[in-house]
């Protein structure tokens, strides 16, 4: 009940940060800029795999800045603020305190990347039916095969954009118990670039760095040839439950042996 009451609160104070509906909005706006910029270029094809593309990606770092930023702010305030004592005094435990944090944090961020996606989705499907050239939905009847977009890779994108945003929330807020503000989110930063340069190793990013580039599906998004089968889904999702518990573990580790001054 602790972990839920932790999560619930973490979850407001996320809600209520001018930040995560700045970059909401942000993301939209790149949204409509990149169906604008569609209007005036490449073929009706071509312009729908931009924008499909560039929507999974604008997710994508979307749920890298809110988790990031987000988880490390959320733990740095309170550890500085000594408001963590206060919850450490009732029946709460520090491994749970970071879980609750992290889990709050992300779940502000699946929010945002739901909102997200179904604005990708709708300018798609406008894309789609008008071939760009009007807003008029009836002007096209979006039949054309090479305008066809694939509506399954680019759903399963934003899903794994999420599962993206949860392994670097987990790595922020065990950092942020060692690491300054800044320094927390600039690490981070430069272990979400390793973890996209490493896709030659796939798998062994799963040490220190984490094998984000498992995430990157833009080749299924715009060759028909490519399709994600529910077991790479599967074994991408039980990595990210595996790293983010790793993570936790590592956390409560050092938690435990930290003092707050």
């Amino acid at each position: 009940m602790s972990l839920i009451a932790l999560t619930r609160m973490t979850v407001a104070d996320a809600i209520r940060q001018p930040v995560t509906w700045l970059m909401t909005v942000v993301a939209i706006a790149l949204l409509a800029l990149s169906y604008l910029f569609g209007m005036f270029n490449f073929e009706t094809h071509d312009r729908l795999r931009m924008l499909a593309t560039a929507g999974v990606a604008v997710g994508l770092i979307n749920g890298l800045f809110l988790s990031v930023v987000g988880v490390s702010q959320a733990v740095h305030d309170e550890l500085a603020s000594r408001t963590a004592l206060t919850l450490f005094a009732k029946p709460l435990g520090r491994g749970t305190y970071l879980v609750g944090k992290a889990l709050g944090v992300w779940l502000t961020v699946v929010a945002s990347g739901m909102v997200i996606a179904a604005a990708h989705c709708a300018l798609l499907y406008a894309g789609w039916k008008t071939g760009f050239e009007t807003f008029n939905l009836s002007s096209a009847d979006g039949t054309d095969p090479d305008t066809l977009v694939r509506w399954a890779p680019v759903l399963a994108g934003h899903a794994l954009a999420l599962l993206h945003a949860a392994v670097l929330a987990a790595v922020a807020a065990v950092l942020a118990l060692r690491l300054a503000l800044t320094a927390n989110i600039l690490v981070c930063f430069a272990l979400f670039v390793l973890g996209h340069l490493i896709a030659g190793f796939g798998w062994m990013g799963a040490g220190l760095i984490p094998a984000l580039a498992v995430y990157n599906v833009d080749d299924h998004i715009q060759l028909s040839g490519m399709f994600l089968t529910p077991g790479y889904l599967a074994a991408t999702g039980l990595y990210t439950a595996l790293f983010c518990a790793g993570c936790m573990c590592i956390g409560w580790a050092l938690f435990e042996r930290q003092d707050i001054p």
